[in-house]
């Protein structure tokens, strides 16, 4: 696949290269499957674009795995709001079974995010800019919410 994205949404295939570069080490610091498989699927030409790959969004994702993992500990069935989300596939790494996920990105980014990634009653996708605040009528309030925008 080939993706056609340009500004501020070309973003999303650095942070994957990113953490599916450290998630495919021997010795990685934070698998994920997920992001290796889109990572492969995605004729990019990454290296040229973004320059050999680091750790620091792997870092991140693993910052942010460790603030929302004891959050939904405490709030079995909650909703985490990630913003800006990308190709960031932070739900299959935490999903418990019982949380729920809404993903907010700008149209082109989960155009390319649902060739992927599909969204179902417990993660779903909402086709708009962070920015705009009309994301707020779709969170679920009778239950806790955590929102987060590493994305950003």
């Amino acid at each position: 696949m080939q993706p056609e994205l340009t500004d501020i949404p070309e973003t999303m295939l650095w942070t994957l290269h990113n953490r599916a570069s450290e998630s495919l080490r021997p010795d990685a610091m934070m698998k994920d499957p997920h992001a290796e498989r889109i990572y492969r699927a995605i004729n990019y030409d990454y290296l040229r674009r973004f320059g050999p790959s680091d750790a620091s969004h792997a870092v991140r994702s693993m910052i942010f795995d460790e603030a929302v993992k004891p959050w939904m500990s405490e709030h079995p069935g909650g909703t985490v709001v990630e913003l800006g989300c990308g190709l960031e596939t932070q739900f299959y790494r935490l999903d418990d079974g019982q949380v729920r996920w809404l993903c907010v990105d700008v149209p082109q980014a989960i155009e390319i995010r649902e060739r992927f990634l599909t969204p179902d009653e417990r993660c779903r996708h909402l086709r708009m800019s962070a920015f705009d605040t009309a994301w707020i009528d779709e969170v679920d309030t009778t239950q806790a919410v955590f929102v987060t925008a590493q994305g950003l």
